[in-house]
């Protein structure tokens, strides 16, 4: 059986009353009270200290951010100052017996202080629970992948839920709303993450990097399509930090959608020359640039680091419906290629309708939607089949998904299955 709450408060209460209402019994000495009162400071900086310990283990551990750290220590300092301002100010009459007004107010004052500090404690302990919950999703998903097992995506949507109660109850913080674009992302809900990104432009209105998150997801929600919304924050971002290499990425894309490929071979080169030129979007710019130059008649340049693998990449998959998938006969089915634990954009994507299914198709390279991200961009895939009962191609309640991975793409496997079974409940 639980104990109750209210039942654990109240002796708590209880006994702290007839701690400080014990010395009425009794003529209080200066002296005695000074003591008392020292006594009890140093119990508080005590605690102090172990409170800080405990907030130092958690950010060497990593479930705690330097800035939440350093948040959750100057409460913890204001406490104890306050506490310590409280004591200094009540001055006992020395060889008088303590008036018992004097000391009920005095115990009001030590339990609002008390209760005030146990409040920023008790929120303060929300940013460490919700540290403590993204460490551990971060180690069972590193598992999962290790051993070639889904990843759990109930573990993400208890950090949505918790990240939703704390912005609920800090509405002003950005890290609270960033983290949850940064989940909704993740779980394929990319209208939820385009709301969370617009909220935090209101709060921090030209930030490049929330601009060009934004617009990045408006691109992946919009099957790869760069509207009027996303076209004006690339630009905005750019124009405030012309280095911001997701817009970059973006604007090289639109360039050669338009087919102004000097444009687009300026903009990825940009990217580059500040990227890592071994990670997978530097490789994947390289790809672009080489293919803009193709367009434009010129001789491609030396090949990158790995930029010469795998032309004419081709994935054979053969895909069908699972037992118990519900559907009309209507439905689209999205197959695609994504990097492995990258990005979400597709690198070569199919469509089919439902009822073609089962059925074998080859995903490769003519079908990236863009020509900066393609196969020959990555080592290893995703592949995803997801039925969706709305024809839009981002994940909604009611589709069914399958996925498999990671695929080599240096060894793939002559024969590949996916299996459409999985419900999406959120």
């Amino acid at each position: 059986m639980m104990f109750p709450l209210w039942l654990a408060i109240a002796l708590l209460t209880a006994l702290a009353l007839a701690f400080f209402l014990w010395p009425m019994r009794r003529k209080a000495s200066g002296s005695h009270l000074e003591r008392v009162r020292r006594h009890y400071l140093e119990a508080n900086v005590a605690l102090f200290r172990e409170h800080l310990a405990e907030l130092e283990a958690a950010r060497d551990a990593g479930r705690l951010s330097p800035q939440a750290f350093e948040q959750l220590k100057l409460e913890q300092e204001r406490a104890l100052l306050e506490e310590e301002r409280e004591l200094a100010t009540s001055r006992p009459t020395r060889g008088r017996a303590l008036p018992g007004g004097r000391v009920l107010v005095m115990t009001a004052l030590v339990l609002v202080v008390a209760s005030v500090g146990f409040y920023r404690w008790s929120g303060s302990s929300e940013d460490v629970k919700l540290a403590v919950m993204r460490a551990e999703k971060a180690a069972a998903d590193r598992d999962a992948l290790a051993n070639d097992r889904r990843i759990n995506q109930d573990r993400t949507w208890e950090l949505v839920e918790q990240l939703k109660r704390r912005v609920d109850e800090e509405p002003e913080s950005t890290e609270y709303r960033y983290l949850l674009a940064y989940y909704f992302r993740e779980l394929g809900h990319y209208d939820q993450a385009v709301q969370a990104y617009e909220e935090i432009l209101e709060q921090q209105p030209g930030s490049p990097r929330i601009q060009a998150e934004l617009a990045e997801t408006l691109f992946i929600r919009d099957d790869n399509r760069l509207n009027a919304r996303a076209r004006t924050l690339v630009k905005e971002a750019l124009a405030s930090n012309p280095q911001e290499t997701t817009a970059l990425g973006l604007a090289g894309i639109d360039a050669f959608g338009q087919q102004n490929y000097r444009d687009a071979i300026d903009y990825w080169e940009r990217a580059v020359a500040v990227m890592n030129p071994r990670s997978g979007n530097a490789l994947a710019f390289q790809r672009g640039i080489e293919r803009a130059r193709q367009a434009l008649g010129e001789e491609a340049p030396t090949a990158q680091p790995d930029a010469d693998k795998a032309e004419g990449i081709t994935i054979p998959v053969q895909v069908r419906l699972g037992e118990g998938v519900e559907y009309s006969g209507e439905e689209r089915v999205f197959v695609y290629a994504r990097a492995w634990q990258g990005s979400k954009m597709p690198l070569a994507i199919k469509t089919l309708q439902v009822e073609q299914l089962p059925t074998s198709i080859t995903l490769d390279e003519t079908m990236a939607m863009s020509p900066a991200a393609s196969l020959a961009s990555v080592n290893q895939v995703e592949l995803v089949a997801r039925l969706s009962k709305s024809g839009d191609a981002s994940a909604q309640p009611g589709d069914w998904q399958g996925s498999l991975g990671p695929v080599d793409l240096s060894d793939i496997p002559d024969s590949l299955t996916l299996t459409i079974d999985e419900a999406i409940a959120e």
